[in-house]
């Protein structure tokens, strides 16, 4: 059986190959135990839909102008 961490390098092989996102996401969740423990709650549908978005430059911009993710960016950089 896959376990929820093999799933989501495929995943995001899959379909971020290449991207720079992918490989940023897999380092953080090497680096960090709680990004490791909120990917591993995820379905590869979430997965999925994720990686879309880091796939899509505009969306992936437009929601990281959002007032949320500019709180969330600040919080992880302390």
């Amino acid at each position: 059986m896959q376990n929820k961490s093999d799933k989501l390098n495929r995943l995001l092989e899959e379909t971020c190959a290449g991207n720079e996102a992918s490989e940023k996401i897999r380092r953080a969740a090497r680096e960090n135990p709680a990004v490791a423990q909120a990917l591993s709650r995820l379905t590869e549908s979430d997965i999925a839909g994720i990686s879309a978005i880091l796939n899509d430059k505009q969306a992936l911009k437009h929601i990281m102008s959002t007032p949320k993710a500019q709180a969330l960016l600040k919080k992880f950089k302390g």
